[in-house]
């Protein structure tokens, strides 16, 4: 009982101090961002109880707090927010229709912990009350804590342990990844898209800062370029460069961006002819050989095989959410070509959207594609609003580039089941959807006032 109380203890009181510091839904939100990852399942849990989930079970009842007191601000429901409730429908559907006890009820908590929470925290930062301080705080949280992490990244791929927090990070009981920049969550792809994140917010504040601040943002964009570096993971790599191409692309004049565009590609075509035998093969974690990681490139068609065989068998509704691993035996035995499947059998799915496919077939692939891609076009909409404010369409862009980079890790790895993964994603989606009303420029827009930051919209829109 005494660990319950603890953790609710440590819950509650950075829950109030979110709530009468800021007085911000958002604010509490991005509160749930930092203890899950840093203070989350690794750093202490009893059961299925964490710190971040007593948050979030904190946060829903300040958010019920505030639309009794009218301090929320809900806005009228969107396509965008009925395909990502329909998502989240197929998979408890198809989870609750499939043995859901599996693995002391594995698929359920899942469902429960990588997709239902993440919602709530969509339908939270959706509903509140969102003005430019609440946007700047996003950004300034994304750049302060991927400093943190690219630092962590650097320390942990130079075992500098001194200097690596939380502990559990260096322990041995953590084997997977070791060597390579994983962060608090212990995982390379997830630290990278907290990183990928906070890079697209550092590089927002250009355009509100002179000399002095533009140095400060180069200086913490090479730190966390850095530590994107330390991830040693090409999808990261892939994911960061595309998102922040993306952001500058968009920001500049149209008459420079095909001239950087072919800038760009004659570069990376350069650097993939002259260091491809170093990007397929080199040393990344402290356990496995080179070897190993030169094959683990290999492992990919095998897996993505194995998904489209379980998608030919299960077409409509898949094999089940969560039963993966229990339907792809079926398939092992088989050889495709010179696909030898066997090979699969210790590993998971590297495709998210491979895996959401098999799992739950068309219906689930089809319900996801759509809330992605209704999200990506509500982003783009409110980018290229004459309407919108500054700080609204810069959230757009942010979102732009993170579901880039999403997508671009999502073709490696399956991101859904990464660690606040989901988290992060569904937060800057839910509140970029909470601003979709500054796209028609309605009751709930708030224009900027500033004489400054009419100036500084101005600028961007002739630029673009």
């Amino acid at each position: 009982m005494t660990p319950i109380i603890a953790i609710a203890g440590i819950a509650g009181l950075v829950w109030a101090i979110v709530l009468f510091r800021y007085g911000d839904l958002v604010a509490g939100c991005l509160a749930v961002l930092l203890v899950g990852s840093v203070f989350g399942h690794a750093f202490f849990h009893l059961s299925v109880i964490t710190a971040d989930r007593l948050l979030v079970g904190g946060l829903i009842g300040a958010y019920i707090v505030y639309r009794r007191l009218d301090l929320a601000e809900p806005k009228p429901l969107e396509k965008g927010d009925l395909a990502a409730f329909l998502f989240v429908a197929v998979l408890a559907f198809s989870t609750m229709t499939s043995n859901w006890r599996l693995d002391g009820a594995q698929p359920l908590a899942t469902l429960l912990f990588f997709f239902c929470l993440p919602v709530a925290l969509y339908w939270i930062g959706r509903q509140a009350k969102l003005t430019e301080r609440s946007i700047l705080t996003i950004f300034g949280f994304f750049a302060v804590f991927a400093v943190y992490l690219a630092l962590t990244a650097f320390a942990e791929s130079r075992q500098m342990w001194s200097f690596v927090f939380p502990k559990y990070i260096a322990s041995p009981a953590h084997a997977e990844f070791f060597g390579r920049g994983r962060g608090p969550f212990l995982n390379p792809v997830g630290c990278g898209l907290y990183m990928s994140a906070g890079l697209f917010g550092a590089v927002q504040g250009w355009p509100r800062f002179r000399l002095v601040g533009r140095g400060v943002i180069v200086l913490a964009s090479c730190v966390i370029l850095l530590g994107i570096y330390c991830t040693l993971t090409r999808s990261v790599w892939l994911g960061a460069g595309i998102g922040l191409m993306m952001i500058v692309g968009l920001s500049i004049p149209k008459s420079w961006r095909v001239p950087m565009l072919v800038a760009v590609v004659i570069a990376g075509a350069t650097v993939v002819v002259a260091k491809s035998d170093k990007l397929n093969k080199f040393k990344r974690d402290k356990n496995v050989s080179v070897k190993d990681m030169s094959e683990s490139a290999s492992l990919r068609p095998i897996l993505a095989m194995v998904a489209w065989k379980m998608f030919l068998d299960y077409p409509l509704f898949g094999c089940g959410f969560g039963q993966y691993k229990e339907c792809d035996v079926e398939y092992l035995q088989l050889v495709v070509g010179d696909l030898d499947l066997e090979k699969a059998r210790p590993y998971h799915q590297h495709n998210v959207f491979l895996a959401v496919l098999s799992q739950t077939g068309l219906l689930g692939f089809g319900a996801w594609m759509i809330m992605l891609g209704l999200w990506t076009r509500n982003a783009w909409l409110l980018w290229n609003s004459r309407q919108a404010p500054l700080w609204a369409r810069q959230h757009a862009l942010l979102l732009l580039a993170l579901l880039a980079a999403y997508a671009l890790n999502g073709m490696f790895h399956d991101v859904s089941i990464i660690n606040m993964a989901n988290m992060l994603l569904f937060l800057v989606a839910g509140v970029g959807q909470g601003l979709v009303p500054q796209i028609r420029g309605t009751r709930e827009a708030r224009p900027a006032t500033d004489a400054f930051d009419r100036r500084l919209s101005h600028a961007v829109r002739v630029s673009t």
